[in-house]
């Protein structure tokens, strides 16, 4: 079924929407009506196509959050009750056509819900939306080492969803420690070519408990798909050795699993001087005449930056991504199932500053308890950021590259091998609020991969032995770009399956 596609606009403050906090205004949030047009806004800015590029080859479509190499891995399914124009059930996204095919029929929140530990997040919500990874739509390029990009371009998604649904007073919640074979046969998701990743409870809270407490997932045939290439699909089979790895298998695994990042003990870095350090301007009011665009601008807006002009930012500028990236991240490892967050964040961002107003260049850690940026490194040349960044020019030219870290050795002893899925995907979220933040301030964004070992040893000691997540680059863009478009577009068959690799 097509879904409508004049659904408004987040129209909330950008930097107010990505912090994604548990709002404060009850009454805003009770007269959200949860119908299909806000699922329509929601699975848009998400995962909405908002720019169409014209080449010789034909047409090539981007996407309101960003991908490794614009190859859009991620798809995005609904698990929902009945509500105003769509009826209970399980169904498939699908950007190109704006549709929602449908898989299952019938309320199979509980299901999911058990499936995820029990989660009351789920079974309180009249909506969740699934994210799972085709694995082959990128690993034709990046091989196996494409699985940690599983992560990173989900948690770019989920970035954008918390701050829509925020913008709509609507509490979000991110669950990572379900049943995999559970969720993929509830999702009739064809093994071996296309798993779950993660769950997004949205509007927690607003609904009661279904009747039927648990809902039989059976077998069913698998759903006839659009091939991802005409020419066939290559085995990876060390991505699925690696993710089989990380599978919880059954309900009470999944229960233990929630809330195990509040066993984390971090450890102590290891002596390192630190040459000075500059608390982070307040940002919670917004300096006078200041460019405020709404969530909306902000995402259609947002792109990946392909060049740089090598001028300063605003400390204040860097202190505003700093807050706002690291703020509202509701993970269900990070806090307790009503969705508090009992811990800090356990990714470290670690980064290259070449030209920030008022602060040496350098390389500096960001001390998230004090609020604070501490020098590690100083008098560093440009060219370190993009030799770190695989030589890219791009990251030379930056203002700051994040580099952003977790200590893997911790997390997995805590958490298990799913530790790994969990902090790849919560600095992936963190990466999509820089961007979105950075857009947010007239900047621009680019994320990168790196020389893994490289960025760990020019930040030691301090983070030695951590491992890095993910890279983004922002500074001020080197081009004019145009704001993308709502393009809740009517795609047929035929032109799906020419673009079939860009949606």
């Amino acid at each position: 079924m097509h879904i409508p596609s004049d659904f408004s606009q987040p129209k909330a403050n950008a930097i107010t929407s990505i912090r994604a906090v548990k709002q404060v205004n009850p009454m805003a949030a009770a007269a959200t009506t949860v119908d299909i047009k806000k699922l329509a806004e929601i699975l848009f800015f998400s995962s909405g196509i908002t720019r169409e590029m014209k080449n010789p080859y034909g047409s090539y479509y981007m996407r309101a959050a960003s991908a490794t190499g614009a190859l859009y891995p991620i798809e995005l399914y609904i698990v929902c009750q009945d509500i105003d124009g769509l009826k209970a059930g399980v169904y498939h996204f699908c950007p190109g056509d704006f549709t929602l095919t449908e898989l299952r029929s019938g309320d199979y929140r509980a299901g999911l819900a058990a499936a995820a530990g029990d989660s009351r997040n789920i079974i309180t919500s009249p909506i969740a939306v699934i994210f799972t990874s085709l694995a082959w739509r990128n690993a034709w390029k990046y091989q196996s080492r494409s699985y940690r990009h599983w992560f990173w371009d989900s948690g770019v998604i989920a970035a954008n969803l918390l701050a829509t649904t925020a913008s709509s007073y609507l509490q979000s919640f991110i669950i990572l420690g379900f049943v995999d074979d559970m969720v993929n046969r509830l999702l009739r998701l064809d093994d071996k070519r296309e798993a779950a990743v993660a769950i997004a409870a949205i509007g927690a809270g607003l609904s009661k408990e279904p009747a039927i407490k648990h809902k039989e997932i059976s077998s069913l045939p698998l759903p006839e798909v659009l091939p991802l290439s005409t020419k066939g699909e290559a085995d990876y089979p060390e991505i699925w050795k690696i993710h089989r790895a990380s599978y919880i298998s059954d309900l009470e695994e999944a229960k233990h699993w929630v809330n195990c990042g509040t066993r984390f003990k971090r450890r102590e870095p290891l002596e390192a001087e630190i040459l000075d350090s500059r608390p982070l301007e307040d940002t919670q009011s917004p300096p006078p005449k200041s460019f405020q665009p709404t969530l909306g601008e902000v995402i259609l807006l947002r792109g990946s930056s392909r060049r740089f002009a090598r001028s300063p930012i605003s400390f204040r500028q860097l202190s505003t991504i700093l807050e706002a990236s690291t703020t509202g991240v509701p993970l269900d490892f990070l806090g307790d199932e009503e969705g508090n967050t009992t811990t800090t964040t356990k990714i470290d961002i670690y980064m290259v500053v070449n030209d920030v107003e008022g602060l040496p260049s350098g390389g500096y850690f960001f001390n998230r308890p004090t609020f604070s940026v501490e020098l590690l490194k100083n008098k560093v040349s440009r060219n370190t950021s993009g030799y770190l960044c695989l030589g890219q020019a791009l990251f030379s030219d930056a203002s700051v590259v994040f580099f952003l870290m977790a200590d893997l050795i911790t997390l997995l002893s805590t958490c298990g091998n799913r530790g790994y899925r969990a902090s790849q995907f919560e600095a992936g979220i963190i990466a999509g609020k820089i961007y979105l933040a950075s857009y947010a301030q007239q900047l621009g964004a680019s994320g990168s991969t790196f020389f893994d070992d490289a960025v760990m040893e020019f930040f030691s000691p301090h983070a030695k032995d951590k491992s890095t997540m993910i890279a983004v680059g922002i500074g001020i863009p080197g081009y004019k770009s145009r704001p993308g478009k709502v393009l809740a577009a009517r795609l047929s068959r035929d032109q799906l399956l020419s673009a079939q690799t860009t949606i």
